[in-house]
C-alpha cells in the first residue's frame, strides 16, 4: 500500500511539473540558445478623432506589416529588431463642406515606422523559482523626417508613418504558466520620448513642430487558455498613461493634456507544427478625451476610437 502511494505520489509530481512546462506558443516562453524566431502580422487597421474646435472628424483606415525578429544569445538573454511598415493608410477629414457637402480629399500617412531594438533579460524561470521573472530594454529610432499629411478640399499632400522623437522603454514582467491549460502574464514599464519634430504639410506653408520630451507609463495584463497543444486563446488588456506634452507649432506654444488609454486584444492562435503558429488578432481601444491648447485657445480632442484586426505567422528555428 505504501509503495503505490509512493509511486502515485511520483507521478503526480512528474505530472505537475510537465504541466507547467513552457512550450512555444506561451506567453512566457523565453528563447534558447540559439533560437531564431521570426513573427509577421498583416492587420487592417481603423482610427478616429475629432476636433471640438472645428467640429472636424479625421478617420484613418490602412494596412499594417509588423515584423519581429528574436535571436537567444543565451537561455537568459535574447534580443529582437521590430520593422513596421504602414501601407494603402489614407486619412480623410469626414465633416462634409456645409456649402457644398462635399469632405475633403484624403491624403496618404504610409511608410516605415520608427525601428525597434529590444533586449530581454529572464532573471528567474518557473522551474526553478516558481515564477519567470523578466527585464527588458525597448529603443525606437528615427531614420527620417516624420511629416504629417493634410488636405484643403480637393488638394491634398501626403505624410509617412515616422515618429519625430527618439524613444526608450525599460519594462519588467512577472508570470507563470500553472498547469497544462492556464497562463498569466503582467509587464509594467516606463518609456521615454525625447524631443523631437514634426512637419505638417499645407498648402498654405508647412507648420513646423517641435516636441518637448516626455515619460509616459503602462501596465498590460496577459491570461492565455490552452486547452490542447495545438489551440491557444489569448486575452490582454494594456493601460497606458500619456503624460503632458508639450512644445511650438510655428514658435507657438502648445500642450496637449496627461491622459489615459487602454487597449483589448484578442487572439486565436494554432500550433501547425512544432515550430510554426498562425494566429487571428482583434483589439480594440477605449481612448479618453483631452485638451490640446494653442496660443493660450484650448479645445476638446474627443471621440478617439482605434480597432485592428488581421491575421500573422510565428516561426522558431
Amino acid at each position: 500500500m505504501r509503495k503505490m502511494i509512493l509511486v502515485l505520489a511520483i507521478v503526480g509530481i512528474s505530472f505537475a511539473q510537465a504541466a507547467e512546462t513552457l512550450t512555444f506558443g506561451d506567453v512566457n516562453y523565453f528563447l534558447q540558445k540559439g533560437q531564431l524566431n521570426i513573427k509577421a502580422d498583416l492587420s487592417s487597421t481603423y482610427d478616429q478623432e475629432a476636433n471640438k474646435q472645428n467640429y472636424n472628424t479625421e478617420e484613418t483606415r490602412g494596412y499594417l506589416a509588423q515584423t519581429r525578429y528574436g535571436f537567444g544569445i543565451n537561455d537568459q538573454l535574447n534580443i529582437y529588431l521590430g520593422l513596421d511598415f504602414a501601407f494603402d493608410r489614407d486619412a480623410k477629414d469626414k465633416t462634409p463642406d456645409p456649402v457644398t457637402e462635399k469632405t475633403d480629399a484624403s491624403y496618404s500617412q504610409s511608410g516605415l515606422a520608427n525601428p525597434v531594438l529590444g533586449l530581454n533579460y529572464r532573471l528567474m524561470n518557473q522551474n526553478q523559482s516558481r515564477y519567470n521573472v523578466d527585464f527588458g530594454a525597448v529603443g525606437s529610432i528615427n531614420i527620417e523626417d516624420a511629416e504629417k499629411g493634410s488636405s484643403d478640399g480637393q488638394v491634398s499632400q501626403d505624410g509617412n508613418f515616422s515618429n519625430g522623437r527618439n524613444s526608450l522603454e525599460l519594462n519588467a514582467g512577472i508570470g507563470r504558466k500553472w498547469d497544462v491549460a492556464n497562463e498569466w502574464r503582467l509587464t509594467a514599464g516606463l518609456v521615454y520620448n525625447a524631443s523631437g519634430d514634426q512637419k505638417i504639410l499645407r498648402q498654405d506653408g508647412d507648420r513646423k513642430v517641435t516636441l518637448d520630451s516626455s515619460v509616459d507609463a503602462f501596465a498590460l495584463a496577459t491570461y492565455q487558455y490552452r486547452p490542447v497543444d495545438e489551440f491557444m486563446m489569448l486575452l490582454s488588456a494594456k493601460l497606458t498613461a500619456i503624460s503632458e506634452l508639450s512644445g511650438k507649432v510655428n514658435g507657438l506654444e502648445a500642450s496637449d493634456d496627461e491622459h489615459m488609454d487602454l487597449d483589448f486584444l484578442y487572439q486565436a492562435k494554432y500550433l501547425i507544427t512544432d515550430t510554426f503558429i498562425a494566429n487571428f488578432h482583434y483589439g480594440i481601444s477605449n481612448n479618453a478625451n483631452y485638451d490640446r491648447t494653442i496660443a493660450g485657445n484650448s479645445f476638446e480632442i474627443h471621440k478617439r476610437r482605434e480597432n485592428i484586426f488581421g491575421l500573422g505567422v510565428d516561426f522558431l528555428f
